[in-house]
């Protein structure tokens, strides 16, 4: 084989095909010899059936395997041993090393030009819709795993067992960006963001460029603002205690970050992000009075902020923007709390010089979703956008890798796994009862009902 190979060599170009054609057909021979070890070793209640027939694309090329498929005479099931024994998933046509060449590239650029790439370089072809298919999978296993992860700590109980790391602040920016819908009506999808981080820190000795400390991101398309915080909540849980932290939320106007974020974090100092504040007063009052008045509130001057706003009411043109200041003002007083920078609201104590503005999340958004999902009149399902925010979110978390190095799994129902663990007989309810209780600690910590089981716990 490898002397006819050599035949037709004439370059590095042609030398390196036929290294891959090699690799592919060492690699069809394997698998053909594992086949055969497999069928020589099988149970004795193992009958076959039929042989089938599947063509797997490798990076090294398309991989074409005839394998058994068996009957258990026994539990009348049947199953295809090669298939187990590689991991092969049913009517998937990648291997797992092409997978994450897919995903990684899908996450740069839309799946028409992943297949253009593809052909160019020389892997084996595949349809924009075929990638599609894949990417979407891998993407929608990931967010089952997030949300039964989630619902294992807040609705069965599980204890984190994570760095347990303490800090005095912890910063979250939230945001959210609509991206197009082919959903029928035509109406937008929000992937909503929110960045973690525990401040900042210089890159150089002379203090010109800073960076975030341990920036992370949760992304994804949520029905309601209550998954996403709980998810936020669990992402951080798995870091860091924040029995003594101080967590300080910057965002828009959007009540789901200025109102709802206060439900889920007992310590919190919540602030209307700096941007959108003077985008919006340079929208309806001119970009002077805009300049003027944030350096207004910079200084801690809140009330000179919303008294010389009201005052300028009268002097809008039209009435439509009379009428536009006066929403604006009134979304200014409804939130009148979170005006104020944070850095006039923490503690004394905490007041460094290390700590400065906060606003990164538009920036982050642009970076790991808006580029990806909002280029080129792009327009989503929901699945594929939730398929792919979750991608994008494992890439800047640096899990994406790790992530498609994992076998194939199967996600249980979590309601299922809870109803059994309390059927179990022998169940040691010691620990139960030694354990914590993730409410008492968690997103609804403020709330009523949860402050009458912090009373139960004590008893």
């Amino acid at each position: 084989m490898v002397n006819i190979l050599l035949q037709n060599i004439t370059d590095i170009n042609t030398l390196e095909k036929a290294a891959l054609e090699l690799a592919r057909q060492i690699m069809e021979k394997a698998i053909e010899k594992l086949e055969e070890e497999l069928f020589k070793n099988k149970d004795k209640n193992l009958e076959v059936v039929r042989f089938l027939e599947r063509t797997i694309s490798t990076k090294v090329g398309n991989i074409k395997l005839r394998r058994r498929l068996y009957k258990d005479q026994k539990t009348g099931k049947s199953v295809i041993l090669l298939d187990k024994k590689l991991g092969l998933k049913k009517k998937k046509r990648v291997s797992g090393e092409y997978l994450k060449l897919l995903v990684i590239l899908a996450s740069k650029m839309s799946y028409r030009q992943v297949e253009e790439v593809l052909a160019e370089a020389g892997f084996p072809h595949l349809s924009h819709t075929s990638i599609f298919n894949e990417v979407r999978d891998f993407g929608k296993r990931e967010s089952e795993r997030l949300k039964h992860e989630k619902e294992e700590v807040f609705t069965g109980g599980k204890i984190l067992k994570g760095e347990e790391k303490e800090i005095p602040l912890l910063f979250i920016e939230a945001d959210g960006i609509m991206v197009s819908s082919q959903e029928e009506g035509g109406k937008k999808l929000e992937i909503k963001l929110g960045l973690i981080h525990e401040g900042w820190e210089y890159t150089s000795p002379a203090k010109k460029r800073k960076r975030l400390k341990e920036p992370q991101i949760v992304a994804g398309v949520y029905e309601k603002a209550d998954d996403f915080y709980e998810e936020l909540i669990h992402q951080i849980s798995k870091k860091y205690n924040l029995e003594n932290t101080l967590v300080v939320l910057n965002g828009d106007g959007a009540s789901w970050i200025q109102k709802t974020s206060k439900e889920y974090f007992e310590n919190i100092i919540v602030q209307l992000d700096r941007y959108h504040i003077k985008r919006d007063v340079g929208l309806y009052f001119g970009r002077e009075v805009a300049d003027d008045l944030c350096r207004v509130l910079a200084e801690g001057r809140k009330q000179v902020f919303l008294d010389t706003l009201e005052s300028l009411i009268c002097m809008g043109e039209t009435a439509e923007n009379r009428e536009k200041r006066r929403k604006i003002i009134k979304h200014f007083q409804k939130y009148e709390e979170h005006l104020l920078d944070y850095r006039y609201r923490i503690p004394t104590e905490l007041r460094d010089e290390e700590l400065h503005g906060m606003g990164a999340a538009e920036g982050y958004v642009d970076k790991n979703v808006a580029r990806r999902m909002k280029n080129q009149g792009m327009s989503w399902s929901k699945k594929g956008a939730e398929a792919m925010a979750r991608i994008l979110m494992l890439k800047h978390n640096k899990e994406l890798k790790e992530r498609l190095g994992d076998q194939y799994y199967t996600i249980k129902n979590p309601v299922r796994k809870i109803k059994y663990m309390f059927k179990k007989a022998d169940r040691d309810w010691s620990k139960w009862l030694q354990a914590k209780i993730p409410a008492i600690n968690g997103p609804d910590s403020g709330k009523d009902w949860v402050k009458a089981i912090r009373g139960l716990a004590t008893i």
